[in-house]
């Protein structure tokens, strides 16, 4: 009787502690803050205190876009620019946060510069394009009619040992975009490239990572002939046959859901 007392009484206990650590531990998961929680909570006051122009172009991504400031929304002005870059970040971040800084306002275009981050954080590729795929398929099931315009990874002199995972991940995101409505390939990479194929110094910052503003004035005329010619190229395509499209491109599920929530 006591041998089995005490093995119920050391369950108990076990399980009490169990319980305890299980409790404890939920309000620290819950507490453990978005680490550019700040920079998005800041956006989206910014949003609320001035929203975003009707049919901007919304420039998402990571540090490249951040450190450039008001002078990007400045330099692309026509286009309505609005930027919304924040990190350091990855692709999965972005995904995270798509819903507060890009959802509401509905921009006409985005200019997306993100992935080196994920590369040279160890991510392959694939990976990382598989992950930009997602950010495609869950923006058009919200905003269909948004064109993207995939801004190439850039080969920065201090991530020359990611140069070949950095073409593949370009490589991969152009083919995607020559077969894929709404979406365009913009190459920046070349801009900033010698003879040899490998990143020049004189475009960056002493990081020898981020554009200074001589590597800023080679893309910009990149990118604004990019949106251009899209809008000179443009046609108007149904939203079923937008559906079809990105669903046999395995951009998002055909569920009866996501047929009704694009193409209403």
């Amino acid at each position: 009787m006591t041998l089995i007392f005490k093995k119920r009484s050391f369950c108990t206990i076990a399980a009490v502690f169990l319980f305890v650590a299980i409790v404890t531990s939920m309000p620290l998961a819950q507490s453990q803050e978005f680490r550019f929680e700040k920079d998005i909570a800041a956006y989206e006051k910014k949003s609320q205190e001035t929203p975003p122009p009707e049919n901007c172009t919304m420039f998402v991504g990571s540090s490249t876009w951040r450190l450039w400031g008001d002078q990007l929304e400045k330099d692309f002005a026509e286009f309505k620019a609005v930027n919304r870059g924040f990190g350091g970040s990855t692709i999965p971040e972005q995904l995270h946060v798509m819903h507060r800084i890009i959802f509401p306002h509905k921009p006409a275009r985005i200019a997306f510069f993100c992935g080196g981050n994920d590369v040279a954080g160890g991510a392959r590729a694939e990976t990382t394009y598989n992950n930009f795929k997602i950010f495609l398929g869950r923006l058009w099931v919200d905003n269909p009619k948004t064109e993207v315009y995939f801004v190439s990874i850039t080969s920065a002199p201090v991530r020359e040992k990611f140069h070949d995972e950095t073409l593949k991940l370009n490589q991969l995101a152009k083919e995607l975009a020559d077969k894929t409505t709404g979406l365009y390939y913009v190459d920046t990479f070349s801009t900033l490239v010698g003879e040899d194929g490998r990143a020049k110094e004189e475009y960056f910052l002493k990081d020898r990572l981020h554009l200074n503003r001589d590597g800023q004035e080679r893309w910009i005329p990149v990118i604004k002939k990019a949106l251009q010619d899209a809008e000179k190229s443009r046609k108007d395509v149904s939203l079923e046959t937008l559906y079809k499209e990105r669903v046999q491109l395995g951009l998002f599920e055909d569920t009866p859901e996501n047929r009704e929530k694009m193409t209403k």
